[in-house]
């Protein structure tokens, strides 16, 4: 198959759009890395029903399929697939060395594990994971993490016969009358590939990592896992439970894994497959959800075939929910100076706000006339209980209804109105006389301009942004790509650029947001767009911002949150604060690194999206 080049683009405040290369990049969906070709053994004679093949899991009893990395310890457990021996209570793991015209039975084995006592379930070592626990005594189980491809290679003369080759029979035997060592010498057993090299290879059609491994027999058949919570919008009030939902596209047998910012939460209480769920209340914060798709053994197709395949696991992509203290009431009052003025008298209102607690809470009020703010009266800054105040003369003339609206820097208090304060305005006052006197007094008015603030940036649908490629992570399991935004090749005054001319001087702060991006119907979560590493260019020299710009990361959100390096938040819809200045009037060139995480599972696409900067 003729593979498309992948191509990334990003526009700001325009089109983002990312493509996924078809054929190889597509195999590597869930956990479960290409299937090619039996090995010319299979099916092995001697591991035939009711015996068959086994599945290999992690020390938190997740199923692995491969690993980057680590020769030495691949995996912590191995789980036959069918029940064990009558009157078996202990179960053992060695490696086989394949041999090209010699019987299986005949090869060359080391011991790697055991035996364990799996039966009954309370032997097993201590620490060993519920699900592993759950299957004993009626599938032998084995702890193996002291299984060592690198000692089994130094051990071993492999054959490098095609087919045979940087292969490994793995065998579980238990401690019933016809296990190994007993004729027929029955057992358990799945081939796996391995990789000495820094650069992945390809074993009887499987990919294997570098300096990893991989199952080549049984096939895996990968699958997803997607995830919802009950959470409306994202948000929780702390003390209100959420429900976690995670759907699985296999209808194979098995348990959910949920995790909270990546530490486990509890395994579903809702047995069987398809969907499953998990309720509780979360303390306040940010939480990430995600849910792990554990096969239980045994969910075996094709068995004792050359096309016997097991299930994969699979994790979801993070849902991210916002859970919020309840907030404490406040009150807001105001007074006026006059409730009945000529048109042009100063008229001053006052505000007062308190919380409910009586705790001093600190925020800003704004005055409104309905519901426009007054010309000439900003957002005042409020230290309960002292007062703000705004003193204006150009309320238009009839009846101005006047509020004042408080706003508490903390989130764990309300905001608050204050009732309308009712003010008539006449028309101007006329001269009187006196005398053969008049006097008629006159306001007069000037106006300072308040000077703009703007953002720009040199990318629009017609001129995207190009990110590089996308490609693998080094133990593929997530899609990568990431690059300076913008581009080196833009000069430093037409990159990310905030020009401000307000007077007086004020701070400023630039924040970020993006839209998922989309193929079709196939999507791309904001989250998984990150943008850091903000650096102001013309910190200095010629041309230098006279303010100080701080920086705060917005890390990309990792679709594989346990096995990855994304802590996210990621993008999203709602504007997230990235650059800040203190007051000044000038322009601030800045750039920073954009970088994007996408499932393995993405289908192949040009996806599209949008990211937009604003400044307030």
């Amino acid at each position: 198959m003729k593979l498309t080049k992948p191509t990334l683009k990003a526009a700001v405040a325009g089109l983002l759009s990312a493509a996924i290369a078809g054929g190889g990049l597509l195999a590597f969906a869930s956990s479960a890395f290409a299937a090619g070709t039996a090995p010319a053994w299979e099916p092995d004679a001697n591991a035939a029903a009711p015996y068959g093949n086994i599945t290999f899991y992690d020390a938190n009893g997740n199923q692995v399929t491969s690993g980057t990395g680590d020769l030495t310890s691949p995996f912590s457990y191995v789980v036959a697939s069918t029940a064990g021996d009558t009157g078996a209570t202990k179960a053992s793991v060695a490696f086989y060395n394949p041999q090209h015209g010699v019987l299986p039975a005949l090869w060359t084995g080391t011991s790697e594990a055991g035996p364990t006592t799996f039966s009954p379930a309370t032997s097993l070592p201590a620490g060993t994971p519920a699900d592993i626990v759950a299957d004993a005594p009626t599938y032998p189980v084995t702890a193996a993490s002291s299984a060592n491809i690198s000692t089994w290679l130094g051990a071993n003369i492999p054959d490098t016969t095609a087919g045979y080759a940087n292969t490994i029979e793995v065998r579980l035997t238990d401690s019933g009358p016809l296990g190994h060592g007993n004729a027929p010498g029955t057992y358990w057993e799945s081939d796996i590939g391995y990789n000495t090299t820094s650069a992945a290879i390809t074993v009887d059609g499987t990919t294997v990592p570098a300096h990893g491994w991989a199952v080549l027999f049984p096939f895996v058949t990968a699958t997803t896992t997607s995830l919802t919570t009950s959470a409306t919008a994202g948000n929780l009030t702390t003390g209100n439970p959420v429900t976690l939902t995670a759907t699985v596209s296999s209808t194979a047998s098995g348990t959910v894994q949920f995790y909270d910012n990546g530490t486990f939460l509890a395994d579903s209480t809702t047995p069987g497959s398809g969907s499953f769920t998990y309720t509780y209340a979360p303390a306040a914060g940010t939480h990430v959800y995600t849910a792990t798709f554990v096969p239980a053994p045994g969910d075996e197709t094709g068995a004792n075939t050359a096309t016997a395949s097991i299930v994969g696991g699979s994790t979801s992509s993070g849902v991210t929910v916002q859970d919020t203290p309840p907030q404490t009431g406040t009150t807001t009052t105001l007074a006026a100076s006059a409730t009945s003025v000529g048109y042009g008298t100063a008229v001053t209102f006052t505000a007062t706000a308190s919380a409910a607690d009586s705790s001093t809470q600190a925020g800003t009020v704004e005055f409104l006339d309905g519901t426009t703010p007054i010309s000439g009266c900003t957002a005042a800054a409020i230290n309960p209980p002292s007062s703000a105040t705004c003193t204006t003369s150009t309320l238009p003339q009839g009846s101005d209804s006047i509020t004042a609206v408080f706003t508490p820097t903390s989130n764990s208090y309300a905001s608050s109105t204050s009732g309308a304060v009712v003010v008539t305005v006449g028309p101007p006052a006329v001269c009187s006389l006196t005398g053969s006197s008049c006097s008629d007094t006159q306001n007069i008015q000037v106006t300072i301009n308040p000077g703009t603030i703007t953002v720009t940036t040199p990318y629009t649908s017609a001129n995207p942004f190009v990110l590089p490629a996308m490609t693998l992570s080094a133990d593929g399991t997530y899609l990568q790509s990431s690059a300076e935004f913008p581009a080196t090749s833009i000069p430093d005054s037409s990159q990310i650029v905030v020009t401000s001319t307000l007077a007086p001087a004020y701070a400023w702060t630039l924040s970020v947001s993006a839209t998922q991006l989309t193929s079709g119907s196939n999507s791309i979560p904001a989250s998984g767009l990150g943008l850091t590493n903000g650096t102001l260019l013309n910190a200095s020299g010629a041309g230098a911002y006279p303010g100080t710009v701080t920086f705060t990361n917005i890390p990309a959100l990792n679709p594989s949150p346990v096995d990855g390096p994304g802590t996210g938040p990621g993008l999203s819809g709602t504007p997230q604060s990235w650059a800040h200045s203190t007051a000044a009037d000038g322009s601030a060139d800045m750039d920073g690194t954009l970088t994007l995480y996408a499932a393995t599972s993405t289908p192949a696409g040009t996806y599209n999206g949008t990211i937009t900067f604003s400044v307030s």
